[in-house]
């Protein structure tokens, strides 16, 4: 997953798979749910948490091309990738998890698994409600935040592995608004964080003030947040 690039308006999702990838608990949590099947190794199920908290399974051929999923098995190669998003599509379409502006863009979309905030995700996919700072609150970066921010960034480096991202907004990156990005380290005494996007998957330095200034939110997990789930997770 972590060289697999963004092909789609699934920034949320890809980030939130390799940010899961970076501790323990989160390995845990994403071996059970995606596994390639069994009986079927031409068959990778995805399992995500409806609302009421029940796992959903789905299955996903590999070597043959579901109809009116043409242009994902076309333009997403990573076989992981392209499962989920297939998968989320299914299920947005019958359970509607996105937030209600996420909902409205679907209408002009192609595929329901682009467009949708990482913290609803994370809960889909986890079954843990994650961290949030910021994500559907009236402001415009992470200024208004800035103690809270600091105080989850000083816990992030101290525990060094985490699963935490941050999203543009109407500010963006290069370009990018409304875009998310894997928090990759926090360096404190140098004043600066390292994140990535997957459109490029190259990491990028910002200072703190440049990432209070020009991100929206930051939505994740420390290791201890997945314990219990990963511990008790079976399909």
């Amino acid at each position: 997953m972590k060289n697999a690039k963004q092909h789609f308006s699934d920034c949320y999702l890809m980030c939130t798979l390799e940010s899961l990838s970076n501790t323990d608990n989160g390995r845990k949590i994403l071996k059970e749910s995606i596994q390639r099947d069994d009986k079927n190794p031409s068959l990778i199920n995805c399992y995500l948490h409806t609302p009421s908290g029940e796992k959903k399974g789905y299955s996903i051929p590999t070597t043959t091309v579901l109809k009116g999923y043409e242009k994902v098995y076309k333009h997403q190669p990573n076989e992981i990738i392209r499962s989920m998003d297939i998968s989320v599509n299914e299920f947005e379409k019958k359970y509607k998890t996105k937030y209600f502006i996420s909902d409205i863009r679907d209408t002009f979309n192609d595929y329901k698994f682009e467009y949708n905030l990482p913290s609803r995700f994370m809960k889909t996919l986890t079954g843990v409600k994650p961290r949030v700072i910021g994500e559907t609150s009236c402001n415009i970066n992470l200024n208004k935040y800035k103690d809270e921010v600091m105080e989850l960034l000083k816990q992030i480096e101290k525990e060094e592995k985490s699963s935490f991202v941050l999203s543009t907004g109407i500010k963006g990156i290069d370009g990018h608004r409304w875009h998310v990005y894997i928090l990759e380290k926090v360096d404190l005494k140098n004043n600066t964080i390292t994140v990535k996007e997957k459109r490029g998957n190259n990491p990028q330095v910002l200072t703190i003030d440049e990432a209070l200034n020009k991100f929206k939110c930051i939505v994740g997990y420390f290791n201890s947040d997945l314990e219990k789930k990963a511990s008790s997770s079976t399909v």
